[in-house]
């Protein structure tokens, strides 16, 4: 199970002892089905790995004005992913946030075991082995990257079809 680690991409080019450096200090974790992983908006110290199972990526629809106000709870589910067709990774853009705040909710749909490692040992990691660090943060980069190409190209749809619906 930790051995699947090297084929998520935050492991590319990394040699297997140089990811051993990370499976070494992985907790195991798990969810039962319908089990909330991860809280949309609360502080986060980890990177996930789904190792098994579906989840259900979402976001709230509206922003919280403050945290005595309820205010609407409804969500945009973002995506299903399932473990035996995605290396599912959780937790990448808390890692370099200013506020550590989680993005997203994650909300398991079936039973899931996760893989779990604290940005603290990340960082000791990295510190420790600046040729692995020097990848992991490269793969980091590219990573978030292809998502945020990801997030644009939605934007710009999204955006094109509310203009011509406003046209009509």
């Amino acid at each position: 199970m930790k051995n699947d680690l090297n084929k998520f991409e935050i492991f590319n080019h990394l040699s297997k002892e140089e990811v051993k450096l990370f499976t070494g200090n992985l907790k195991i974790r798990t969810f039962n089905k319908n089990q909330i992983i991860i809280n949309e908006g609360e502080e986060g110290d980890s990177l996930l790995f789904v190792i098994e199972g579906k989840i259900v990526i979402t976001q709230a629809l509206t922003l919280a004005t403050n945290k005595l106000d309820e205010g609407d709870d409804r969500e945009k589910q973002l995506t299903n992913l399932n473990s035996k067709d995605h290396k599912i990774m959780l937790g990448e853009l808390a890692l370099f946030s200013p506020d550590k705040k989680r993005n997203a909710s994650v909300k398991a749909l079936e039973n899931c075991e996760v893989a779990e490692i604290t940005f603290e040992k990340i960082f000791e990691i990295c510190n420790n082995n600046h040729a692995v660090g020097y990848k992991i943060m490269k793969n980091l980069s590219e990573i978030i990257t292809k998502n945020l190409i990801n997030s644009n190209n939605k934007v710009l749809k999204l955006t094109t079809a509310f203009s011509l619906l406003i046209d009509q």
